[in-house]
């Protein structure tokens, strides 16, 4: 694979037109064997399944370079030139241009045959635009080389990813950056041991270092116009994270989900770049193991890897968790949530999530499908919530309201349904930043590669854990985190802490959905960490009974080249606590409590009167929901009775009616 070619990443095209560029043909083939009408660049029906070509030039010594376009490759195609191997395409979903040294002695004097085979030829691809110049990336660009580590402030080498943008601010091709310990794009090195070594064409470059959330950036400015330049950068921990790791429940390599572009090799190096502690896989319906990726390449101490599965449905997406890599994928084409979760279930998962509940767009999604109802958390349709979690935060989806999906979870929470949040990144390429969005899970694990992984997956599937973009955010009683937990009502504290590079400007505390506070964060404040702790009083502007409470912070958009953001805001939120008020030692939900209310009180229009001016606006909503279906149905009932009574004259008229449906 070419390191060149896959460092720069650039769709924009090359200097083919170069003098002394040779054209070895100008057509873009389609190869494989299925129809791909959505790609335009070449025809729908597949043309062949390997490609050779000649072409004539003049040998010479030295290093070559060639040039080509291709899409969706996933599996090992070999470029050869006179039967000599130069490369294989570079695993990319997207069609672009990519660059492949010529090694020197393979080009020969006069005719030379360019061939392009695929270990799996049914895999299908465009490939094409093939031209070859007779001088290397290094002659092209006239590359220097740069030499970048990364440190702790003790001096010790640190995974981390550097970024290289120009003064304009807009990430660059670099080149020769990638070994065995690197993952490389546009602008981009990860580099696991904390040394990241490339080549660029002169200029003036800013340099960043980052890893994730929990700790601190570090920027240089260098001007390259000599033949190489060094340059040290050092990161802190900023976020004391104590009692959690860092999980993201939710990634992807192109190896094993069939697109994006990162292969498993560089998932391993993102993931110790972004300090991500606990790292889920969750290939789509492929039970992916990083395990021995990881220990082939040294970086055991950084994360614990768990089996996981993207389990991809008709209707959804689920992740799951853990599975064991040599079982059989949970089934995947049905079409009754119940059954798809119980086939998760039955494979071992100990926890099982919801992911992108409005994706791909607010209407055609599982929770637009089903009309979910903001005020009382019904919905239409043959649809249940045997899932544990749902995906609040997702990195890698577009969702301009963060709220719309918090409305989602609380009018679900509402309806009696106790299901959880998870954040995640859901990152498939190199350049989407893994564990952007995450979930802090309590644990008792001290050692990022021996965390507990039952353990883990149990506080997720019970909500002992918050979410993250940015923010890192706790609940506390008595000093304890108590986040899932049901608890006499009784004063929290809400522990937020953020690193110097975001800004928390917002927090808001919701019992039953229902906003209790608000609170304007120091938009002053000085420059560095945010590390504070806001009491919450559990003194609610309502007649008391049980409910469950949230804090959610929300912060600034970071607007870095470090930390791309699809979503221009931060924040993170705490699951629920649930908070017992008549010390019964059990939480009502608002369903649960609007049904013993009616059962103790009445069930009748008239009953309802007294019970409003008694309970908040979610057991209100559930109060009314249920006398109205209650009155429906005894409307019905008395209809039906009627319609029997006049069977003789209006045959058939009582089995229309029972057919028709009761409105909710």
């Amino acid at each position: 694979m070419s390191a060149a070619a896959k460092a720069s990443g650039s769709q924009e095209q090359p200097n083919i037109r170069h003098e002394r560029a040779v054209t070895i043909f100008e057509q873009v083939w389609h190869l494989g064997n299925d129809a791909t009408p959505e790609w335009p660049e070449a025809p729908a029906d597949p043309e062949a399944k390997s490609i050779e070509a000649e072409f004539t030039v003049h040998a010479f010594e030295g290093e070559g370079l060639l040039f080509a376009r291709h899409r969706s490759v996933s599996q090992a195609w070999s470029m050869a030139i006179n039967e000599h191997p130069i490369a294989t395409l570079d695993l990319v979903d997207e069609y672009g241009w990519h660059s492949y040294p010529i090694p020197a002695g393979v080009i020969v004097d006069g005719v030379n045959t360019f061939s392009l085979r695929g270990a799996v030829p049914d895999d299908d691809i465009t490939f094409g635009d093939v031209y070859y110049l007779p001088f290397g990336l290094r002659e092209l660009y006239d590359l220097r080389r740069v030499t970048v580590r990364v440190t702790t402030a003790m001096g010790q080498p640190l995974p981390a990813r550097v970024t290289i943008s120009n003064e304009a601010g807009e990430l660059v091709p670099v080149f020769y950056a990638e070994r065995l310990l690197t993952a490389v794009r546009l602008g981009v090195v990860y580099t696991a041991d904390g040394e990241a070594t490339f080549e660029v064409s002169p200029g003036t470059y800013q340099v960043h270092a980052a890893r994730g959330t929990e700790w601190s950036v570090d920027q240089t400015q260098i001007q390259i116009d000599g033949d190489a330049h060094e340059a040290s950068l050092s990161l802190r921990r900023e976020l004391d994270t104590r009692g959690f790791v860092a999980a993201d429940t939710h990634i992807h390599t192109l190896t094993h989900s069939g697109h994006g572009d990162s292969s498993v090799e560089e998932r391993m190096v993102t993931l110790a770049g972004e300090g991500v502690e606990l790292a889920i896989a969750t290939d789509h319906n492929h039970n992916t193991d990083y395990a021995p990726t990881q220990a082939s390449m040294g970086l055991k101490a950084y994360f614990t890897p768990v089996i996981g599965n993207e389990v991809s449905t008709p209707i959804g997406h689920l992740n799951a968790f853990p599975l064991d890599s040599e079982d059989e994928v949970p089934p995947h084409d049905l079409h009754d949530i119940e059954e798809i979760v119980a086939g998760i279930r039955a494979r071992g998962a100990k926890a099982v999530i919801l992911n992108h509940p409005r994706w791909p767009s607010h209407e055609n999604s599982p929770h637009g499908q089903i009309q979910l109802d903001h005020q009382s958390g019904d919905w239409t349709g043959a649809w249940a919530c045997p899932f544990d979690a749902l995906e609040l935060i997702n990195s890698q989806t577009e969702e301009l309201d963060p709220l719309l999906l918090f409305r989602d979870w609380f009018a679900l929470l509402n309806r009696g349904i106790e299901v959880f949040a998870v954040g995640s990144s859901d990152s498939h390429t190199v350049g989407g930043v893994v564990g952007q969005g995450r979930t802090y899970v309590l644990s008792d694990s001290i050692n990022p590669a021996r965390i507990d992984i039952d353990a883990a997956a149990h506080n997720i599937a019970h909500g002992h854990s918050s979410i993250s973009m940015g923010i890192f955010v706790d609940m506390l009683a008595d000093g304890r985190s108590v986040m899932g937990e049901t608890l006499p009502a009784t004063e929290l504290d809400l522990v937020i802490r953020a690193p110097s590079w975001v800004r928390p400007r917002k927090i808001t505390i919701f019992a039953n959905g229902a906003t209790i506070l608000e609170r304007e964060l120091d938009p002053l404040r000085e420059p560095g960490p945010l590390d504070i702790t806001v009491p919450i009083s559990t003194e609610l502007p309502w007649p008391q009974h049980d409910y469950w409470m949230v804090a959610l912070v929300e912060g600034d958009g970071v607007g870095g080249v470090f930390w791309p953001q699809l979503n221009d805001y931060t924040l993170a939120a705490t699951n629920p606590v649930f908070c017992d008020v008549n010390g019964d030692g059990q939480y009502s939900d608002p369903r649960s409590l609007a049904n013993e209310l009616l059962a103790t009180r009445g069930d009748t229009p008239a009953d309802l009167a007294p019970l409003l001016r008694e309970v908040d606006s979610s057991v209100a909503v559930q109060l009314l929901r249920l006398v109205r279906q209650r009155a429906l149905k005894r409307v019905q009932a008395d209809l039906e009775g009627l319609a029997d009574d006049a069977a003789e004259r209006h045959p058939g008229l009582a089995e229309w009616l029972r057919n028709q449906p009761v409105p909710k």
